[in-house]
């Protein structure tokens, strides 16, 4: 009897050295030492109680939510997760988890959320997502399944709010969406569905967030068009043109709006009847002017219209928005004195202001104004002859002592050059490459306000033979550098294929596509060739 009081004090003092069992507890070293724990983002000390670890958060003894998204996790899905039985939310999301869902997943009955988006997820998850019932939140997009029945998977999540099937190769939206009463999300990204395949979400009643990036569509569905309801809408990466956007016109009810990515040339007349919107995204677009259609839109608190063909002086639109907060004119072709008020928060980096404009409004308007103008971009894209054993130079219209400068060859090789030119005294083969330099200056400027400018000069390019610049005119690729996606546009050529090398001359990737997944690339330079009908175009781009 004694030997049993003592076990049971012993098992009682073992237990109440943390704040979840020692079963749960170990389940949790698992998962670390599963998934590289030692190189997360934010790591575990396993000496500390576990209620003291990122993403754990403990309820009666017991771990009921874990939340690790973006925090670097590689290796299988974790099949210890199964071990904390009491867990209601789990997001696994946007990691480098590879293999098969564990079927022991499907034991964890009072899950809520499961977020396991943006892995490297293989196979079919039918079957350990199947005792799942309780689901009202779930993200499945962004790996690599393939599912066989995708309204067989989804036929017992009857409660679900959020789902996310994004990237799973659908044509069509599945049926069983339209038993979902509850639904108020939907994220269909990067799904080759046409435009006139969405008969499954007409007149849903309760969705109000709706995401339809990349899935190639260049008109807005006309069932979208019905959802009056919708307060965010993500149409990013498609084809769609201005003269294609006359179905958000019924959608009065949007707060949020995303035409990133697409054709516009100028801004869609709808938008001013979006009178609700307080956050617009029509970056990365052709759009060059209009910007009066904006005055209208008296809620708006956030503008993105980065990487446009915004040119000459800072339109005073803009000035007349009462609620903007924040401005992105980030790659644009801006110039011009910066001489009234600007939202709090504007973004005006790789434009063509000087040092004179933006020190000028700096110091005048620094208390009201986060100012991003480093670095501007000035001059234009230029060709050099360079013929082998004779002498060449490349300049540039800065100069003075005023200025540090460093030359880069192909974008990311810097040179021993800080001159403000950069001479080849005898060119030799090695040398026909595409350089920049980067113009830098530092100063204190009045009430000690530190001014800190990047100018860099568009690509000067030595050439055997003037007018290979042409191509670099009628192509559009971007973002460069790039961490995921690589977007190419042509404005002249037809695109036929695409072909990604490695600096070594290996062949990476070759698509058909304009929108290129680069993501699993290692960090690095890459020659871009581009086959048209008029032949080969090549391009470098950094991999981040």
């Amino acid at each position: 009897m004694k030997k049993i009081i003592f076990f049971l004090l012993i098992s009682n003092f073992a237990f109440a050295q943390w704040s979840i069992s020692n079963a749960e507890r170990g389940a949790l070293i698992n998962i670390y030492n599963a998934t590289n724990g030692e190189n997360w983002n934010r790591t575990w000390d396993l000496e500390k109680d576990p209620r003291t670890w990122f993403g754990v958060s403990v309820r009666n003894g017991a771990v009921v939510e874990l939340n690790l998204s973006g925090n670097a996790l590689k290796g299988n899905f974790p099949a210890y997760v199964s071990s904390l039985t009491k867990l209601t939310k789990l997001d696994l999301s946007n990691n480098q988890l590879s293999g098969e869902v564990p079927m022991g997943i499907s034991s964890l009955s009072s899950l809520t959320k499961l977020d396991i988006s943006n892995n490297r997820l293989t196979d079919d998850p039918t079957n350990s997502l199947t005792g799942l019932f309780n689901l009202e939140d779930l993200a499945l997009g962004g790996n690599m399944f393939i599912i066989s029945d995708i309204n067989g998977m989804l036929q017992n999540f009857n409660n679900i709010k959020i789902l996310n099937i994004a990237d799973l190769g659908l044509q069509n939206i599945p049926a069983k969406i339209t038993a979902f009463p509850n639904l108020e999300t939907l994220i269909l990204d990067n799904n080759p569905i046409p435009a006139n395949a969405f008969t499954n979400i007409a007149n849903h009643p309760k969705l109000i967030v709706l995401s339809l990036s990349g899935m190639q569509l260049s008109q807005i569905p006309s069932q979208v068009s019905q959802l009056t309801q919708l307060t965010s809408l993500n149409l990013s990466n498609n084809n769609i043109t201005e003269q294609n956007t006359s179905g958000i016109s019924t959608l009065t009810n949007l707060a949020w709006l995303s035409l990133e990515n697409n054709q516009l040339s100028q801004i869609p007349s709808q938008i001013p009847q979006l009178k609700k919107l307080q956050t617009l995204n029509l970056g990365r677009n052709k759009i060059s002017g209009g910007i009066s259609l904006l005055t209208g839109l008296t809620s708006l608190q956030q503008l993105f219209l980065n990487n446009n063909l915004l040119s000459g002086n800072l339109p005073s639109e803009f000035l007349a928005m009462p609620k903007l907060l924040m401005l992105n004119l980030n790659s644009n072709q801006l110039s011009g004195d910066l001489n009234d008020r600007l939202p709090p928060i504007t973004h005006l980096s790789n434009n063509r202001f000087n040092k004179a404009q933006l020190s000028n409004y700096i110091v005048d308007y620094n208390v009201q104004t986060d100012l991003d103008y480093s670095p501007q971009r000035y001059d234009g894209l230029k060709e050099v002859l360079g013929i082998i054993g004779q002498p060449a130079k490349l300049d540039h219209s800065l100069t003075g002592s005023e200025y540090t400068f460093t030359w880069f060859k192909n974008l990311d090789q810097k040179t021993n050059t800080t001159t403000a030119d950069l001479s080849f005294n005898n060119v030799q083969e090695s040398d026909y490459a595409t350089y920049t330099v980067e113009a830098y200056t530092y100063s204190i400027l009045d009430n000690n306000v530190v001014f800190d400018l990047s100018l860099f000069r568009e690509p000067i390019s030595l050439v055997k033979v003037l007018g290979t610049a042409e191509s670099a005119k009628y192509f559009n690729i971007y973002p460069n550098p790039t961490s995921d996606y690589l977007n190419i546009v042509s404005t002249k050529y037809d695109i036929q294929k695409i072909h990604i090398y490695d600096l070594s001359g290996k062949q990476m990737l070759s698509e058909s596509k304009s929108r290129i997944d680069v993501s699993k690339l290692p960090s690095g330079v890459y020659m871009l060739i581009i086959k048209t009908q008029e032949g080969n175009k090549n391009f470098k781009f950094i991999k981040h």
